[in-house]
């Protein structure tokens, strides 16, 4: 009896836990529309579906929970129907009937490779129409439901431009069917497409002040190319155009002239010489100001409620000055800024913009004023499931302010989510770097073998992207190595991109230790030690027949960037200037003995081997006979230990792998070489 009666109040408790789905889950409960336009917006979280409801036709079976609307027409008229503004990735589907099953009518997923959804339909007089707003894959969150008429097209000539005529917000917008739209004789093509434009349309503006305004056609369904005019009459003269917007869409941002009559052309572009895209015909065509925070003075506050989603089109757009490009690209104009000051301390903070309509680069700074210090820039990461996005996660101290900043690269604009949260490591360090012993000036390599998650292993391979399926974490993956204990990130000797494995050439005891970071987060390796041990050395020795000599010899060999410079690098472009050299310490039984000083380099690349040994000052091609083997210098009085620079220069031309040795050659034909060669790459 005791254990029923618990029973029954761990049930009492558990069951009110559960959220209570939204008013309009069921078709029953469907949102009534009354009034055209009309914009909604809800949470759609625990949305379900009911018994015998049928999936959308332009899904295949993927989970898709949602909430309904319905419409009943008082006319024979066009309407669209959209989830702009929504914050997941919707499916938006109409039909017909007045219980499960339904009859479908029509379905989008993903609008002009956005995730939210547009429809545009015509309906009958009389008819009530159900509109289903499903989560894709099982998403919900905070929706916005849009619906308004469309226009007929009374705008084919410039004659009949609509005239714009803003909000008191200096905000427009305008949807139109633009079916049978033509190019009347004398209009001139906008420049911005190559292959050419056909059925125009036309607006007319005339601003009351100077003002900086953005136009754009987002929720068109068709290839826009959007140009902007003056003059009378055609031929009138262009002052800008833009064709896609990272997208089928297009948008503009100019600065305008009070006073000034601006026609604003909207054209259906060629998507190569003599094709035209899909003629579907439905134009909006909206004007708005420019983002308030294009400042950082105006930078728009972040809450600390996690998670946190701030959506917004960054048209027009600009850089302030002393405003500098974000680390991770070189070309940036369009910046829109966020300010979050977290009132406790944060481990892991992830900032994501995913599903931009442009390419966007987002970056993190601190500081009072510009120029920022720059913590943390992504452009292009790539989540598991291979979708691109930009997103870096840092911690965050309590009562600072982090400036959140998202630009657009090579200038371009749009819709944009900024999404805030918990930061969720996707990866682990699996091996720490290895301890080791070597001899003095030797090579060696540093690795660490990463896991994901769920434990399994990450791979090395030279193919991240195509192995990600794999590992199902984010890539990629930064390997900054330093020299110092653990935490100490003052003497970084190598970062490296996606490959966990550094070359170090230690001269002394030394500990090095790797901080791995992804767009998820970041780990810091412990301590490694890399030993030296004089008595080890890597000396080779042949004798006249190939047969082997003892030495004491040792050869340290390196790849830097100049003389001076000691850090050893494995990998350099053909821009970089490379010095080549060895550091020889001779066996004791050498010194003061006059010998012959060779030079032998190996290069290979996909089809070639080559072998070269330095004659005098010329590098020669070797053709493998000992007996043939030039000196680089003749008669050189070994002492206990020298230097020699192989080469110092550009390898411009020669993409491929290198291996180099150095070593010295008595008069008896008796050859002592380094053991280890120097090994690098030139890209």
């Amino acid at each position: 009896m005791k254990n029923i009666f618990i029973s029954f109040i761990i049930s009492a408790l558990i069951v009110p836990i559960s959220m209570a789905a939204p008013d309009n889950d069921d078709l029953a409960n469907a949102t009534d529309i009354t009034l055209l336009p009309t914009s909604l917006q809800q949470d759609s979280t625990d949305a379900t579906n009911e018994t015998n409801e049928a999936s959308p036709t332009c899904l295949s079976n993927e989970p898709n929970p949602g909430v309904w609307f319905k419409y009943t027409a008082s006319a024979s008229q066009t309407v669209v129907f959209d989830t702009f503004g929504t914050d997941y990735d919707t499916t938006l589907s109409i039909w017909k009937n007045n219980e499960h099953p339904l009859i479908p009518m029509d379905c989008n997923d993903d609008h002009s490779n956005l995730k939210q959804s547009l429809l545009n339909v015509e309906l009958e007089t009389g008819i009530t129409y159900y509109i289903n707003v499903g989560g894709y894959n099982g998403t919900n969150g905070n929706l916005t439901f849009n619906a308004k008429l469309v226009d007929t097209l009374t705008n084919d000539n410039l004659a009949d431009a609509l005239t714009v005529i803003p909000n008191a917000d200096l905000t427009y917008s305008n949807t139109q069917t633009t079916k049978s739209a033509t190019n009347e004789t004398g209009e001139k093509i906008a420049s911005c497409n190559q292959n050419g434009a056909e059925s125009s349309v036309w607006y007319k503006y005339s601003p009351s002040a100077d003002q900086r305004t953005v136009f754009n056609t987002s929720g068109s369904d068709y290839n826009t190319v959007l140009s902007i005019w003056t003059g009378a009459s055609h031929p009138l003269a262009e002052i800008i155009c833009n064709d896609d917007n990272g997208g089928p869409l297009s948008q503009i941002a100019t600065d305008l002239t009070a006073g000034e009559t601006y026609y604003i052309n909207i054209a259906k572009g060629k998507t190569s010489p003599g094709l035209l895209s899909e003629d579907t015909g439905l134009l909006t065509l909206n004007m708005d100001v420019p983002p308030a925070n294009d400042n950082i003075a105006n930078a728009i506050s972040i809450s600390e409620t996690f998670p946190y989603t701030n959506i917004q089109n960054t048209g027009g757009a600009t850089m302030e000055n002393n405003e500098v490009n974000p680390s991770c690209t070189s070309n940036t104009d369009a910046s829109v800024w966020y300010l979050f000051n977290p009132s406790s301390d944060h481990d892991n903070v992830t900032f994501s913009i995913p599903n931009a309509s442009f390419d966007a680069a987002l970056s993190v700074w601190q500081g009072s004023e510009l120029p920022l210090d720059e913590l943390a820039c992504s452009d292009n990461a790539i989540t598991p499931s291979q979708t691109v996005e930009s997103q870096v996660t840092i911690p965050l101290k309590a009562n600072t302010d982090y400036y959140v900043d998202i630009n657009g690269v090579d200038g371009e604009s749009g819709t944009v989510t900024l999404q805030i949260e918990t930061g969720k490591i996707d990866f682990a360090i699996a091996t720490q770097p290895q301890s080791q012993t070597i001899g003095g000036c030797q090579n060696t390599t540093l690795a660490v073998v990463l896991n994901n998650s769920e434990g399994k292993i990450i791979e090395t391979t030279d193919d991240p992207v195509g192995n990600q399926w794999k590992t199902e974490v984010t890539l990629p993956f930064t390997y900054q190595w330093y020299q110092g204990e653990a935490g100490d990130d003052s003497n970084l000797i190598a970062e490296v991109e996606n490959n966990p494995v550094v070359s170090v050439n230690p001269t002394i005891t030394s500990n090095y230790w790797v901080r791995i970071t992804n767009p998820t987060g970041s780990i810091d390796s412990q301590t490694t030690t890399i030993t030296t041990d004089e008595n080890i050395n890597n000396g080779a020795g042949l004798d006249v027949t190939g047969s082997s000599l003892p030495t004491k010899a040792h050869f340290c060999g390196s790849v830097t960037e100049s003389l001076q410079s000691k850090v050893n690098l494995n990998s350099i472009t053909q821009q970089d200037n490379a010095v080549i050299r060895f550091t020889i310490n001779v066996d004791p039984q050498h010194i003061d003995i006059t010998a012959d000083v060779l030079m032998l380099g190996v290069y290979s690349n996909a089809n070639i081997t080559q072998y070269y040994m330095r004659n005098g000052s010329n590098w020669e091609l070797w053709d493998g006979n000992i007996a043939n083997f030039a000196a680089a210098q003749s008669e050189f009085k070994l002492s206990e230990n020298f230097e020699i620079v192989i080469y110092d220069g550009l390898l411009a031309g020669l993409p491929g792998n290198f291996e180099v040795y150095a070593g010295y050659r008595f008069e008896n034909g008796g050859i002592f070489y380094s053991g280890d060669s120097i090994k690098f790459t030139v890209k």
